[in-house]
């Protein structure tokens, strides 16, 4: 008896291990992180801003391709001169899933720096872009676990105690995806992870997280329920079923605010999406009294 209450204790510890054997490449469409900037500004206010890092598009940069990281809007409550996060085109990224690496050019330049190296071992020093401003020493992997990202679990290496900055593999980084690490400097910001979703599915904190990407639309829940989109992802088309009579026109926006249909409302609408590259769209529903209802829409190659 006693060994099968040992053998029942260690099951869950095995299953959580075997999981961890399986690598999870990084996402390159379809994703969305939402991150909580904060910073004390002491006698001047306090920082204290939301917002979604998601994909746009492809670009080559020195014959590579890369897909591009945008921030569509900042949902700021900072007081004073303390916010820190801005909107639009935030670098971009490629990877090599054999090498388990992902790199990344900023914003500014066309040079390629590592991002995230998924080999690293306890005690092996972080390298790349996340320790470009680190000082006055570098990051060392602390310690190594897993967490359970959707329905399976996942590797994540722990690389910074002062401000619990974890990378977590198929996710990145928990401390602003891309901001390098403040090391062990007190008082500079802090980038927490929100949550994260791929393809239109919260995988991270838990599945039942709400995990909309931040636009600059306002909500109205009630109605929300009244406007059903399918299918969603769509390819090709999808379908606009509105049960609200005070909806007077609709609108599809890329992540980047650029308006790519606009019309009157009517009850049922297709709207056609065949001549749009895959990834994350913006469907606003506008009423008669000028209030817009939000929904995301995923293009699926």
């Amino acid at each position: 008896m006693k060994k099968l209450l040992h053998l029942v204790l260690i099951l869950p510890s095995l299953f959580s291990n075997a999981q961890t054997s399986v690598y999870h490449p990084f996402p390159d469409s379809n994703a969305v992180w939402n991150f909580h900037y904060q910073l004390y500004c002491f006698a001047n206010g306090t920082g204290d801003e939301k917002y979604s890092v998601t994909f746009s598009d492809d670009t080559l940069i020195n014959g590579q391709t890369y897909h591009k990281l945008t921030t569509p809007f900042v949902e700021s409550y900072s007081t004073g001169p303390c916010g820190g996060v801005s909107t639009g085109y935030k670098g971009a990224i490629r990877q090599d899933v054999n090498a388990k690496k992902v790199y990344y050019v900023a914003p500014t330049n066309t040079t390629e720096h590592l991002l995230y190296d998924f080999n690293m071992g306890v005690g092996d020093t972080v390298k790349g872009y996340l320790e470009s401003f680190t000082f006055p020493t570098v990051d060392i992997v602390q310690s190594i676990d897993s967490a359970l990202v959707g329905s399976t679990y996942r590797k994540r290496w722990n690389i910074n105690n002062c401000y619990n900055i974890q990378l977590i593999e198929g996710i990145g980084s928990t401390y602003g995806l891309f901001e390098p690490s403040p090391g062990c400097v007190p008082d500079l910001p802090t980038y927490s992870l929100i949550c994260f979703q791929q393809n239109g599915q919260t995988l991270y904190p838990s599945t039942t997280t709400n995990c909309q990407l931040i636009a600059s639309v306002n909500y109205i829940d009630n109605n929300l329920n009244l406007i059903n989109v399918f299918p969603n992802p769509a390819k090709g088309a999808f379908i606009i079923d509105i049960k609200n009579a005070d909806i007077k026109e609709i609108k599809l926006s890329d992540v980047l605010g650029n308006i790519i249909h606009q019309q009157p409302a009517h009850n049922k609408t297709q709207i056609k999406i065949d001549n749009l590259q895959s990834g994350t769209y913006i469907l606003t529903v506008t009423d008669k009294h000028n209030r817009a209802t939000f929904k995301k829409i995923i293009s699926c190659p």
